[in-house]
């Protein structure tokens, strides 16, 4: 089985906690994504709203480093994904709040030079970039030109955890497709759901620039009390592909970032969950562009130009 999984914070996990990301007790480790044919992670260092200027780029830099301390440690397993090593596990370093450049233009220069290529632009609170799903208001004239350098040097754009207003006005001053790694369509009833997930106007944003979206194992995401689990899962794939997305629906699990049903609980259930939704009727070769497919064409185009 092949895989290629849009989000995690694990790699942040492992800085807080003390742990390997070879072998633990969270979502995700090396050692239980190695039972998979292929692997390929997005790992994502979140950078809480607390962080901002020279304290969000020291607290990057930190995990940055146990980051590529594990990629040396272990690489026989893991590997960046520009990278021509063949190794099991394929890894992309990302951001989840763009505050990890301090705030400045040479902040922005610095995470790509450590290897970041995909920048989430917020978290929920408003940064120096932009407005974020629980907070008011749009893109800051700094974030205007953030998102023009990020162009520059060829950086994924990932909406998720903007707002409406944000994601609008990112649509107005940038044209290239751009991802939303870890966000659901907006078909939950819950306070949470409506915040974080994708209007449908939004989704057609997203699928008509050729983009993807990577859906969320969050509980408060997309849990439906009448299809909990694998069931709620289906309900989305079924949901974006009734809206023409076949081609855009990836999986941004959120492995260490959040609580979900045992159904999506860690990397060893992956399989499990495959098999689950071939039970609900999802087609499997629908499945096979969502796990792997739409993901490995979109960062094959983008990272390996």
């Amino acid at each position: 089985m092949r895989i290629f999984d849009l989000h995690c914070d694990t790699i942040g996990e492992c800085f807080k906690q003390g742990k390997s990301l070879y072998k633990n007790d969270m979502h995700f480790s090396l050692e239980r994504a190695m039972q998979y044919d292929e692997y390929n992670q997005v790992f994502a260092i979140w950078i809480t709203d607390d962080l901002r200027g020279r304290s969000a780029v020291d607290y990057f830099d930190n995990v940055a480093d146990l980051y590529y301390d594990n990629l040396k440690k272990h690489s026989g397993i893991i590997s960046d994904y520009s990278d021509k090593s063949v190794t099991p596990i394929k890894a992309v370093l990302a951001v989840e709040g763009a505050s990890a450049c301090g705030g400045t233009e040479e902040g922005i220069y610095h995470l790509y030079d450590r290897g970041v290529r995909l920048v989430t632009l917020t978290w929920n609170d408003n940064n120096e970039i932009a407005a974020g799903a629980f907070a008011n208001g749009g893109m800051t004239e700094f974030g205007k030109g953030f998102v023009s350098v990020a162009e520059e040097l060829g950086i994924i754009l990932d909406v998720s955890h903007l707002n409406r207003q944000s994601f609008k006005e990112l649509t107005e001053i940038y044209s290239l497709p751009f991802i939303a790694s870890h966000s659901n369509a907006d078909i939950v009833d819950n306070y949470y759901g409506h915040k974080r997930n994708l209007e449908d106007w939004q989704i057609e944003v997203i699928r008509d620039r050729g983009g993807l979206i990577g859906l969320n194992f969050c509980s408060d995401f997309i849990d439906n009390p009448l299809h909990p689990g694998a069931e709620s899962v289906a309900d989305q794939i079924r949901y974006l592909s009734g809206m023409g997305c076949d081609d855009v629906i990836s999986l941004g699990s959120d492995f260490d970032g959040c609580d979900m049903h045992e159904d999506m609980l860690g990397v060893e259930r992956i399989q499990s969950l495959y098999d689950k939704l071939l039970e609900c009727g999802i087609d499997d070769s629908l499945l096979y562009k969502v796990f792997y497919q739409n993901a490995k064409r979109f960062f094959d185009k983008y990272l390996l130009k």
